[in-house]
């Protein structure tokens, strides 16, 4: 039974870590995330918001945004075309950045590192889910990125991971039948207004499915408290140029 809570435990912490990376990274992913990091930009870069004396250069939020809205093209939404919809991208990508920069920041004071069997475990996956060390490289010349550039952002996700666990605990975050079924209610109902003859799958087909997105959601809702009240002690400026 202790083996089975361990596989049990372990299973929803590395869940909980895939969440993590999706909402910390939201917009681009490794390939982009944390570049100004490891990128020389010059001296006079100019900033897009200050988060506690430290600048977002423009050149950072700038390929964010180039990110954002080709993420969005490929689900075939140009946010181009819309100036409130691009609008709201734009405040998006600049929150993405601000909340990464204060996580850093709490993962810098609290001396947080990650080790490198960790960071060589997180790029060998990379590799694999990228098809080959080959199409890895590829991909990052693509991003005008280098390998260790890459190896630098997964270091700091890493590390921001452990920190987000060392403050929420993972193993409280559960859904029950009530929750699975009032959600499935309110899908079912958004999916007959949206179409009359649109066949909805049953409870029991949707419950797990449904159950993985009550949690995911209450994570997500947990990583927005932290980042809330790291935003509420933080002295933030932002530019109106943008």
């Amino acid at each position: 039974m202790d083996n089975e809570n361990k596989s049990t435990n372990g299973s929803k912490k590395m869940m909980w870590i895939a969440v993590v990376v999706i909402v910390i990274l939201l917009v681009a992913g490794y390939f982009v995330f944390g570049k100004s990091k490891t990128t020389n930009l010059p001296i006079t870069s100019p900033s897009v918001a200050t988060v506690n004396g430290v600048d977002i250069p423009k050149a950072t939020y700038d390929t964010q945004l180039a990110a954002a809205i080709a993420s969005y093209k490929t689900q075939g939404t140009d946010v181009t075309t819309n100036p409130s919809q691009l609008a709201q991208v734009k405040e998006q990508v600049l929150d993405t950045l601000i909340n990464n920069e204060l996580l850093s920041q709490e993962v810098k004071a609290a001396g947080i590192t990650a080790s490198s069997t960790q960071v060589d475990t997180q790029y060998q996956a990379m590799v694999t889910q990228e098809g080959g060390a080959t199409q890895l490289a590829a991909d990052l010349a693509k991003n005008n990125m280098t390998d260790a550039q890459l190896r630098a952002n997964i270091t700091q996700q890493l590390a921001e991971q452990t920190y987000l666990l060392q403050h929420i605990d993972v193993n409280s975050i559960t859904t029950n039948n009530d929750e699975i079924a009032q959600f499935y209610a309110q899908y079912s109902a958004s999916q007959k207004a949206a179409s009359s003859t649109i066949a909805i799958p049953t409870l029991k087909v949707l419950s797990a499915q449904i159950k993985q997105q009550i949690i995911s959601n209450k994570q997500q809702a947990a990583i927005t408290s932290i980042i809330s009240g790291l935003r509420a002690k933080a002295t933030i400026a932002t530019s109106t140029s943008i």
